[in-house]
């Protein structure tokens, strides 16, 4: 902040500095108009002339200085007891300051018999103290104004930064969140496919197995890279899918069939990294793993109304993997666990209720698992 602006603040906060600064500035003015009004315009050059200026001056000064304290005692008072006041006040002194200046130019200049023109004098002694206390008032309410405009910024200015704080904490939790779910995932993927990886060694599938490990290991290295991604490109999590399903095609070779269905403005849309992953992973266990022949997984997505939709159809286990399974736990073919616990909890952190998940039988003979949701960009979720 520069030096005059820090002056001007200086002033507008200190009362006391801007009143003597106004009181002086203002008689004085009054010193100088009256000396351009009356003193050149009659060639009254003689000292006496000018010190009778400067006098008046210096007593509407001594007399006006009470009304500030006057004022302030009366400021809180009614309208129209606080108007009288002011009024009273102001006409008072007024009459009086009239009466000594005039006395005073008699004494200082010599002239007589003036007491006929008090009137004249009055006047403008009236023009002067009812200006001085509309002043006065005008600039108290104007401070008044300023200060209230003050607090009102810092309040406001307070409940921004609250807010700041607010949604920065919410941030950090949301974040934390996401990333304690993500830390979740991935475990729970590893160790079924380690239990998988077990079941290939003890069969004695060792190139099988070599096969997956590499194949692991490469899409760990994919999916560690992005462990502190929050969203990723449909593009890039098809691709994670497509590490993860070569995966599971050492371990059931030909029996699983794998079919992609995506729209091409659908690429560039967000999504939750290794969304997909635990619903295909879902797919493998409850269907195709219970299936002689095997079977088919389909991934599909379009962009429909400015929302991303999703879905992820199997072709079901054969009947006696239905009827073992009715058995076991009732109609419910999903096998929804942690996988899928984990993909709602992330979903409701990020899009809160703007977002679906329904599950519904396939046309290709199994379950189907939708998702719908925002279809936002990747530069649009950057602002």
């Amino acid at each position: 902040m520069d030096a005059s602006k820090q002056t001007y603040y200086r002033l507008v906060r200190d009362d006391d500095m801007l009143f003597w600064l106004l009181q002086s500035v203002g008689w004085i003015g009054i010193s100088l108009l009256t000396y351009l009004s009356l003193t050149v315009p009659y060639e009254q050059y003689e000292l006496s002339y000018f010190a009778h200026n400067v006098g008046q001056s210096a007593l509407g000064f001594l007399l006006s200085t009470p009304l500030r304290y006057l004022y302030r005692a009366v400021w809180n008072w009614g309208g129209y007891t606080r108007a009288a006041v002011v009024l009273g006040s102001a006409i008072t002194l007024a009459v009086l300051w009239s009466a000594l200046r005039l006395e005073l130019f008699m004494v200082m200049t010599g002239e007589e018999g003036l007491w006929k023109d008090f009137g004249g004098w009055l006047f403008p002694s009236l023009f002067v103290f009812f200006t001085w206390a509309a002043l006065y008032h005008g600039i108290k309410y104007f401070e008044f104004l300023q200060r209230e405009q003050e607090v009102a910024v810092q309040a406001e200015s307070a409940q921004r930064q609250e807010a700041l704080k607010r949604m920065k904490a919410e941030a950090q939790t949301k974040a934390a969140q996401l990333q304690l779910l993500r830390y979740q995932l991935n475990p729970h993927f590893l160790f079924n496919t380690l239990n998988s990886l077990s079941a290939l060694i003890t069969a004695q599938r060792s190139d099988a197995a070599n096969d997956m490990l590499l194949k692991l290991s490469t899409f760990l290295r994919f999916a560690l890279e992005r462990d502190d991604m929050a969203l990723t490109t449909l593009r890039e999590e098809l691709m994670a899918i497509e590490l993860y399903l070569d995966i599971e095609k050492v371990r059931f070779s030909d029996r699983l069939s794998v079919e992609f269905s995506i729209a091409p403005d659908a690429y560039r849309c967000c999504v939750p990294s290794l969304l997909l992953q635990p619903i295909v992973e879902n797919a493998i266990k409850y269907a195709i793993a219970q299936s002689e022949q095997g079977g088919t997984i389909s991934v599909a997505a379009r962009v429909q109304a400015d929302q991303l939709l999703l879905s992820i159809d199997d072709s079901g286990p054969d009947q006696s993997a239905i009827r073992g399974a009715e058995q076991a736990q009732g109609d419910d073919l999903s096998g929804v666990g942690i996988g899928l616990q984990n993909m709602n909890e992330r979903l409701m952190t990020l899009y809160g209720e703007q977002f679906s998940v329904t599950h519904e039988p396939s046309a290709l003979g199994g379950r189907s698992v939708s998702i719908s949701l925002p279809a936002t960009g990747q530069f649009e979720m950057a602002s």
